[in-house]
């Protein structure tokens, strides 16, 4: 209804000024965030790339608690800082970092939350590790604009600047081992029997054996217990009091969950059955 009430009244994308504002914030700090991580070892940069992620998340304008200290002048460290001390309210990073020790994915199929920070200080460089490991990865943002959510077409843009700060990033996109599609979506939330056929076609041929879905929409509104036939990484921090409650937690609380995948299980949600039945 708000997005309805928006568009009929011509602002289609009332956040789109901070967006651009926060994406220019965000690349100034990236080339030493990489730097920073490239200095890690193995496991503890596996660690870091998904605090980053999480950290990322905090910055959330649909939510009203996390706006207030972003009207303050929330910075990524001071993001970080607000996380929950481990265990995790639910904790598999420890399962994450020893797959990653493992051979690398083929596939993996990322659901992108907000600009900003997030998608900045958090995916890319998580996006960046998985393409150094020989892992072809697909970008997924919404369609049409829904709050500070980055949209495909931002996106697209938005990696041309990256480019400048990452050669692996740019040599990615020129050899489409990194490729931004539209994920279908118009809201913060992520219904995977909306997915465009065309994308489901190429992460079929692709041979998508992983699915990251980030922020509280899509891995824990829409999609915390759907389970799926490849491997599926779920990441969000929740900035909803009530929510985090009734999960057993408290603002702040993270989830990280991942999850094998299991074809032998009758049942099961895949992203091309989904498609294919909402399609028929």
């Amino acid at each position: 209804m708000r997005e309805h009430c928006l568009n009929e009244f011509d602002f289609p994308d009332p956040y789109l000024q901070q967006k651009k504002l926060e994406n220019e914030n965000a690349l100034k700090l990236l080339k030493n965030h990489l730097d920073f991580l490239d200095g890690l070892d193995y496991n503890k940069r596996q660690e870091t790339l998904i605090r980053g992620v999480l950290a990322g998340n905090v910055f959330d304008w649909g939510a009203k608690e996390v706006v207030e200290l972003m009207e303050k002048g929330l910075g990524f460290k001071e993001a970080a800082d607000k996380l929950q001390v481990r265990p995790w309210l639910h904790d598999d990073l420890d399962a994450w970092i020893n797959r990653q020790q493992q051979s690398p994915y083929r596939c993996a199929v990322i659901f992108l939350d907000n600009s900003g920070c997030d998608v900045v200080l958090g995916i890319i460089p998580f996006v960046r590790e998985l393409l150094l490991r020989g892992t072809r990865v697909v970008l997924c943002a919404n369609s049409k604009p829904a709050l500070n959510d980055v949209t495909a077409e931002e996106l697209t843009m938005l990696m041309k600047q990256v480019t400048a700060v990452c050669p692996i990033i740019s040599k990615h996109l020129e050899n489409y081992t990194l490729c931004i599609r539209e994920s279908g979506q118009a809201s913060p939330c992520l219904d995977l029997s909306r997915l465009p056929l065309s994308l489901v076609d190429e992460i079929v041929q692709w041979g998508c054996d992983l699915v990251v879905m980030e922020g509280m929409g899509r891995a824990i509104h829409t999609n915390l217990l759907t389970p799926l036939t490849c491997d599926s990484l779920k990441l969000a921090v929740i900035k909803n009091r009530w929510l985090a409650h009734r999960l057993g937690g408290d603002m702040f609380s993270v989830m990280c969950k991942y999850e094998t995948g299991s074809k032998k299980v009758s049942g099961e949600f895949s992203i091309t059955n989904s498609v294919s039945t909402a399609a028929s």
